[in-house]
């Protein structure tokens, strides 16, 4: 039985891991001007609006959710 044996790593192309590197970068740069700019935009709120605001956001994005879970099952 061969359940602890590590399967051995492939090899990795170079020009593919160099591509895969900056398409993370260009991921992580964007997310953190993204982050940026909505702190920016929120720095004035105090703390309960904030946690207002998030939970508007997580009930408005779980109903969109659960309409179209919902609306899957009736195409069954």
């Amino acid at each position: 039985m061969n359940f602890f044996k590590r399967k051995k790593a492939a090899a990795i192309n170079p020009k593919a891991e160099a591509l895969a590197i900056r398409i993370a970068d260009s991921i992580i740069g964007r997310q953190t001007r993204i982050a940026a700019y909505l702190n920016r935009k929120t720095q004035h709120w105090n703390r309960a609006s904030k946690i207002v605001a998030l939970l508007l956001f997580t009930l408005l994005f779980g109903a969109i959710c659960l309409y179209f879970i919902i609306k899957s099952f009736n195409h069954l």
